[in-house]
């Protein structure tokens, strides 16, 4: 298992950082910083820009260049940054990737193309698309496979001579059947970084799986640090039942992230870029009672 992670973040956790955006739908690039300043003070030290927390598809590559830069350049720039560039365009992807060299972004983060019109998603594309990102981008990747079927990955073997060359730093993997994938990996790759997600749901079993850390919400890692790595088993439940929440209401945890973000006065708007589906005063309510019995 790659040590490194462990040195610059040792309770295992790396904060997916959301996009704050105006009333008039313009971005917030201040209160989208202001997020850095609180994961700081909560000693979480290590970010992911532009993944899918960020909302990256809905922004314009102009505002995604601005928030690499404004956020690079912040003065509460915390330790290892990840920014993902996903897309379609392996131009845009290069695009994204010389802002992210020139303001020292660590990795970046990579996934198949979810929708390439005139094209037949399947593993030869992928393994395509892939290589040739690879082999353009100039800062080490991270992979992360999405929602993509299996069978349409590549295999293990793929992986070797960008993972010798340093093209490759490591792997996000999460969802249904993310333990035995990393598991996988683990075996093949002993020294490649794993990271895990699914809103820390499956923290715990990730960790015993061999992975290097999880990729999680900025709303409240230190409280799925503090009750669900180092709590007891009232406290585990506790945050269990509002990862939960989350995970039943995939398509709008953005929001609830942001919600918890604007009761903990960090962030003033908590409502996404349109078109998404939005909070309901019912499922408020019920995040509200979540929150209450979380000590935030």
């Amino acid at each position: 298992m790659n040590s490194s992670f462990n040195l610059i973040n040792n309770n295992y956790i790396v904060a997916a950082c959301p996009t704050v955006f105006n009333k008039d739908q313009t971005v917030n690039y201040d209160e989208t910083a202001d997020i850095l300043d609180f994961l700081e003070k909560i000693k979480i030290k290590s970010m992911a820009l532009l993944i899918f927390g960020g909302e990256y598809y809905r922004l314009t590559m102009d505002e995604k260049k601005r928030i690499i830069e404004y956020l690079c350049s912040s003065t509460f720039r915390p330790g290892e940054i990840m920014v993902g560039i996903n897309d379609n365009s392996l131009f845009a992807m290069k695009e994204l990737s010389k802002v992210s060299d020139k303001y020292g972004v660590d990795y970046l983060i990579i996934s198949p193309p979810q929708y390439v019109p005139f094209y037949q998603l399947n593993k030869k594309f992928v393994e395509k698309f892939v290589s040739k990102a690879l082999e353009m981008l100039d800062i080490p990747v991270i992979f992360q496979d999405t929602n993509t079927p299996s069978s349409y990955l590549p295999d293990m073997e793929f992986w070797r001579k960008y993972i010798d060359s340093e093209k490759v730093a490591g792997f996000k993997i999460e969802g249904k059947g993310s333990v035995i994938k990393m598991r996988k990996i683990r075996n093949v790759y002993p020294d490649i970084m794993i990271y895990g997600g699914y809103l820390g749901l499956d923290i715990i079993r990730e960790r015993k799986a061999g992975s290097d850390g999880s990729i999680i919400g900025s709303s409240m890692p230190d409280v799925v640090n503090r009750m669900m790595l180092n709590g007891d088993a009232a406290d585990r439940d506790k945050i269990s039942e509002f990862l939960k929440f989350e995970v039943n209401h995939l398509d709008r945890f953005v929001e609830i992230e942001k919600y918890v973000l604007k009761r903990r006065g960090i962030i003033d708007n908590y409502e996404c870029r349109e078109p998404c589906p939005h909070l309901s005063k019912i499922l408020i309510d019920r995040l509200e009672s979540l929150i209450s019995i979380l000590e935030l």
